[in-house]
């Protein structure tokens, strides 16, 4: 299992902070770094950057709403930073929420399912039509196209169509059961992804970050799909499904992520002071280069 950060740092941060941010994790031997697309800086714009200054790490999107761009518009895009970034980066897509796409967005939602597969094969097509023509240039690997999926249809969608799936808010009974069963079903087993992305604090006050995740981040829950997730897991909010407790407690969760198959773990860093996020740093480069060395024993 692949060790990586996620962030929120394009939604509310600067590209310096970004670029900040992704530099930390390479130097720190973390293998990735995932960030979502929402109010703040144009996350693809800002990885390319990222990617252009620091090497030797992941740049990927958990996610980019499909609202936002035409699958000719991100397709274009997507050729743009990944000829930036030397190939390294990976595209998380979504649709997003129905309160989020209307009223931020300003954009009509449209049912999900239908949206995510007209997009999805279109995105492909156009890709494949792009590199099919391309005669000169640059030639990177292909794109891998990961959706957002954390309740069944989607799942099942993402196992047919996508190269893997990218959760958020999403634990062990989700990805024990559903992801689990979909991929066998699906008979993709070794050969799809999945990203799992979850708050996680180091630290000697589990209670107290808990009450931080959840003041920071709990605003996701009133989502619906959000909603069913916690129904399933058995919990009230985020900051139950949390990765929370003393360096040990952290560890062995995050072992029995990687026994479920998720292949790459990206560490939401919540702290309520900065010990905490210090302590879940230098835990998180440690794992990264144990799960990595261990690959190849």
């Amino acid at each position: 299992m692949r060790i990586a950060i996620h962030s929120a740092t394009t939604n509310v941060g600067s590209v310096e902070a970004v670029v900040a941010e992704v530099r930390r994790a390479a130097d720190a031997g973390i293998d990735g770094y995932w960030a979502p697309m929402l109010g703040g800086q144009d996350t693809l714009t800002a990885l390319a950057i990222a990617g252009q200054a620091v090497g030797g790490i992941e740049l990927g999107t958990a996610v980019v709403p499909m609202p936002l761009r035409s699958p000719f518009a991100l397709a274009q895009q997507i050729r743009t930073v990944q000829e930036a970034v030397g190939g390294r980066f990976v595209l998380g897509l979504g649709t997003s929420h129905e309160s989020i796409t209307r009223d931020l967005f300003g954009e009509i939602w449209r049912p999900p399912l239908k949206t995510a597969r007209t997009y999805l094969e279109q995105l492909r097509a156009i890709l494949s039509a792009a590199e099919a023509r391309r005669s000169a240039g640059p030639v990177t690997q292909p794109t891998e196209i990961l959706l957002g999926a954390v309740n069944p249809a989607m799942i099942g969608l993402a196992t047919e169509l996508a190269d893997g799936l990218v959760t958020w808010s999403v634990a062990e009974a989700t990805i024990g059961g559903l992801v689990r069963g979909a991929i066998r079903a699906a008979g993709r087993e070794g050969a799809f992804r999945v990203v799992a992305a979850l708050p996680v604090t180091v630290t000697d006050d589990p209670d107290g970050a808990r009450e931080v995740i959840q003041a920071r981040l709990g605003g996701n829950d009133k989502h619906p799909s959000y909603s069913r997730v916690l129904d399933r897991e058995g919990v009230r909010g985020v900051a139950e499904l949390s990765v929370v407790g003393s360096a040990a407690r952290v560890r062995d969760r995050l072992a029995g992520f990687a026994e479920l198959g998720v292949t790459d773990f990206a560490a939401h860093i919540v702290g309520a002071d900065e010990t905490d996020r210090r302590q879940t740093w230098e835990l998180l480069a440690e794992l990264s280069e144990e799960y990595r060395f261990n690959k190849w024993q």
